[in-house]
């Protein structure tokens, strides 16, 4: 029955298509391109049917059906403001404005030149290709684009950073080795799994990259950024692909819903004849007809907004007036967006902004579940690109003479975001009985804050310091008042 509906409502949508084409082919082609992008994946396993055959139904992603899954999901990030809002939401809480990362080897004078070269160069200059963008800036799109297409690139070379997006990584078209295995632009080593390379160039249609554009980068000189779920995995799916259909689904009740209140907004007036020698009101002639008709035949009317039926003989209309949206709209759609977030681990709460009605309790539950999983996205995903940035930044610093060769040049501390209190007051209060308890120390409720503890420690001592010079200074000018006072009373 499922299968009838489906290919009837496929049958209404192609029809549809028909009658725009001609009409307006622009529409039409967009259309076609979303169909094509919705049927690509029907197979994918997201959307498959469920089936008693054997296998765990969990198929590799192919190269067609992962850049279709991109093409969705930007262009629901485009057009969509439930989902620009989540990536965006788990972009600011994972990223942030900022990831600080500082030198860490033995020598403390390296450490300081270290760190000089790496706030001019990359904090507070463009350090990518294009010159345009600053750390900062540059991990706060390379993490949205990785959690929007499922994957994203970053090239290192003389010049900058390069940021490659998935649709740039792919296949060449009729590419075969056979020492090599190539899955959606990754290279392999048939004998033993090793990664190898990557090919970047430019798209082509179904994920393939155009023959003459493609050019193949050492594993050593790309970083790539993805999120795995099985070993054999070689690129990864949008964050969200599993809620796309869900989406569909609330997008499409609440513009019934919007519809419905536009209908029910709108006045009618239903107006029946019990005999046919009954005189029927004048028509409105507004002072372009007298009799009240218009060339067509058809009466003319004024009502704004709304209609004037008139019905034939004894027969009588009656409406139903109904609220929208009714009762059961806000806890629905709740509920729909709670799942919608489930693959993000996002709280109903930061999904809506609304916070009204949450209690202290709660609102620290779900911040501590999202920051969780913050936290393994940072150690996981942010961290390792952060490192591989500083090593490639140093060794050109090395290059060039700047710094000295040392064994452990590379070595360096990333601090990610961290989350203030829910309720500073509790949990500062909570904070000072466990350090009164032995059960905690001050430089890890400065990591869980996200402060540095050598910045905040040193800043404590030239504080503590100057207060005992004001209070030093202080003494000898009381002493020095109080032995001119004896001389003036001697």
């Amino acid at each position: 029955m499922r299968e009838v509906r489906d290919k009837n409502s496929d049958r209404l949508g192609r029809g549809i298509d028909a009658l725009i084409r001609p009409i307006a082919p622009r529409w039409a082609l967009q259309r076609a391109k979303y169909r094509f992008a919705y049927d690509a994946i029907d197979g994918h396993r997201t959307r498959k049917k469920r089936s008693s055959g054997g296998g765990t139904g969990d198929n590799q992603l192919t190269e067609r059906d992962r850049q279709q899954l991109a093409e969705i999901q930007r262009e629901m990030m485009q057009n969509n403001p439930l989902v620009k809002g989540l990536l965006k939401t788990e972009r600011d809480g994972v990223i942030g404005s900022t990831v600080k990362v500082r030198a860490a080897t033995a020598d403390d004078g390296w450490n300081k030149t270290a760190d000089a070269i790496w706030k001019e160069e990359m904090e507070e200059g463009p350090c990518d290709v294009t010159r345009r963008y600053n750390i900062n800036q540059y991990r706060r799109m390379n993490y949205l684009a990785y959690r929007r297409d499922g994957d994203s690139f970053t090239l290192f070379t003389e010049d900058g950073l390069q940021g490659i997006e998935g649709e740039q990584v792919g296949t060449p078209h009729a590419k075969k080795s056979e020492h090599i295995q190539i899955a959606g632009g990754v290279a392999f080593d048939k004998s033993n799994n090793r990664l190898l390379g990557y090919y970047i160039g430019t798209p082509s249609e179904y994920g393939f990259i155009k023959a003459e554009t493609y050019r193949r980068y050492k594993a050593d000189d790309v970083h790539m950024m993805f999120d795995p779920e099985r070993y054999s995995q070689a690129r990864g799916e949008p964050a969200l692909a599993a809620s796309t259909v869900f989406i569909d689904h609330l997008s499409g009740y609440i513009e019934a819903e919007l519809v419905a209140a536009r209908v029910n907004a709108c006045f009618s007036m239903f107006v029946s004849r019990k005999d046919e020698f009954a005189d029927e009101p004048a028509g409105y002639t507004g002072g372009v007809s007298s009799s009240g008709y218009d060339e067509d035949g058809e009466r003319l009317e004024k009502m704004e907004p709304g209609r004037i039926m008139y019905g034939d003989l004894n027969e009588t209309a009656t409406g139903i007036g109904q609220q929208r949206p009714g009762d059961l709209f806000d806890p629905f759609t709740l509920r729909m967006l709670g799942f919608i977030g489930r693959p993000l681990n996002i709280p109903l709460m930061l999904i809506t902004l609304d916070f009204s009605g949450a209690t202290f309790m709660n609102a620290r539950i779900a911040y501590q579940k999202v920051q969780e999983s913050w936290i393994a996205e940072q150690d996981n995903r942010v961290k390792p690109l952060e490192r591989r940035t500083w090593r490639w930044k140093m060794a050109q610093a090395i290059a060039r003479g700047e710094l000295s060769a040392r064994e452990d040049a590379f070595k360096c501390t990333v601090r990610c975001k961290r989350w203030p209190y829910v309720d500073p007051f509790k949990e500062a209060k909570a904070d000072e009985v466990e350090l009164a308890n032995g059960t905690t120390n001050r430089m890890i409720i400065c990591e869980r804050k996200g402060d540095d503890y050598e910045e905040v420690d040193e800043q404590l001592q030239k504080e503590n310091k100057n207060r005992a010079t004001e209070g030093t200074e202080e003494e000898e000018k009381k002493i020095k008042e109080k032995g001119a006072k004896k001389e003036v009373e001697s």
